[in-house]
């Protein structure tokens, strides 16, 4: 599947521009018009960049979620929430937030076409998860749901933010420190040993030639690394080279089965929510393949869906495409078995979210002794040379 720019009339009169993954420019009108467009013109293309998310978007959305389904479980139908929210959210992001999507919904479009259309504020699965509660009839337990998976996720990513915090000052400022004893003090014993026409010790000379290697070579350094960078962020623009860097990274030892395992948090959890609020398993595997960021594994889900509308199990194509842990197919698989697969999804996701956490936690709690071994290791080299380029100096004949 390919990606397509489709322009198209919302139900408001106005005009839109989105981004669709389709096999043709008829499938690609299709899904316009399963969305309550009505497509003008549909071309390839790659997806827009998301805008940038405004301050505090991330808390403010997680609120407007959490009390969208306080409010619908009262009674009150989606806009008269947004009504609401719209004058008395908690603050004035969450009120201009709650204002566009209540004039949106007024329009015509969806709940999870609101979200949609906000990606820097609600990105997946906020949509998808929406789309499930609209279409089981089940809107308050599915935001409720995905409120309390959001404000579970917020706070343990703030845990690890506030643990990488001192190791990242640290490395700063060995980076810092280590800088100026290269570029300032290290040229200076050099100079000394130059002036007085005699080699510095082995050692030191190692240190010496080392200062000046780098001193030469920074500016190409830097001017490669950013070349590169920025040559590497516009071939991912594409969405079939972000696809072939996903495959890769799969395929990477150590690396691909830590992406299988968020993967399955990931894919597991939304599962999970999206069948445990009453949606049928092909449609939420639908839409938790969707959620996905990795783009290979959802082109692989989506070619795995496609099969099991055909008739094929679901667990065999999920483990053929090769995206999850093994244990995450068996789990599905008996789950399907005895009829309790949200359940079963449910605990693959608790499972591996556990693992994920204890895994960053311990990889913190290594980093910064290792880092402080490293970063000590590099300051006394320099120091040592240094040190016997100072002892080797009475032994210079004058």
């Amino acid at each position: 599947m390919t990606g397509f720019r489709v322009r198209a009339v919302a139900k408001d009169g106005a005009e839109r521009d989105i981004f669709v993954e389709a096999s043709s420019t008829n499938e690609a009108a299709a899904k316009a018009r399963a969305i309550g467009l009505t497509p003008l013109s549909a071309q390839p293309g790659t997806p827009p960049r998301n805008k940038r998310p405004p301050r505090g978007a991330s808390l403010a959305a997680s609120r407007i979620v959490r009390e969208l389904g306080a409010l619908t479980g009262a009674g009150l139908t989606v806009e008269q929430a947004l009504s609401s929210l719209s004058r008395y959210a908690s603050s004035a992001l969450a009120v201009s937030i709650a204002t566009s999507l209540q004039d949106d919904v007024r329009a015509g479009m969806s709940l999870a076409d609101a979200f949609a259309a906000r990606p820097e504020i609600f990105p997946p699965p906020f949509p998808q998860i929406a789309e499930a509660g609209e279409v089981s009839g089940a809107l308050p337990a599915a935001l409720n749901d995905l409120a309390d998976w959001q404000e579970k996720r917020a706070s343990f990513d703030n845990e690890i933010k506030g643990a990488l915090i001192y190791p990242v000052i640290l490395l700063v400022l060995a980076f810092v420190a280590v800088t100026g004893l290269l570029v300032f003090v290290v040229p200076r014993f050099e100079q000394v040993f130059a002036d007085m026409g005699a080699a510095p010790p082995a050692f030191a000379a190692g240190v010496f030639a080392t200062a000046r290697g780098l001193a030469k070579a920074s500016p190409f350094i830097f001017a490669i690394g950013f070349g590169a960078t920025l040559l590497t962020s516009l071939w991912l623009r594409g969405l079939e080279a972000r696809r072939a860097a996903y495959a890769f990274a799969h395929r990477l030892p150590g690396l691909g089965k830590l992406m299988q395992a968020m993967l399955a948090a990931r894919f597991c959890r939304v599962l999970a929510v999206l069948l445990l609020n009453g949606l049928s398993a092909v449609p939420a595997f639908r839409l938790a393949s969707a959620s996905l960021t990795d783009d290979y594994a959802k082109m692989r889900l989506e070619q795995a869906l496609t099969e099991v509308r055909r008739g094929a199990s679901l667990p065999d194509q999920i483990a053929a495409t090769g995206v999850l842990p093994p244990l995450a197919v068996e789990i599905i698989r008996v789950g399907e078995q005895t009829g309790e697969l949200g359940k079963a999804t449910e605990r693959l996701a608790n499972l591996f979210e556990t693992r994920l956490e204890r895994g960053a936690r311990t990889a913190l709690r290594l980093a910064e002794p290792a880092l402080i071994g490293f970063v000590g290791l590099i300051v006394g080299v320099i120091i040592v040379s240094i040190l016997l380029a100072l002892v080797s100096v009475n032994d210079v004949g004058f």
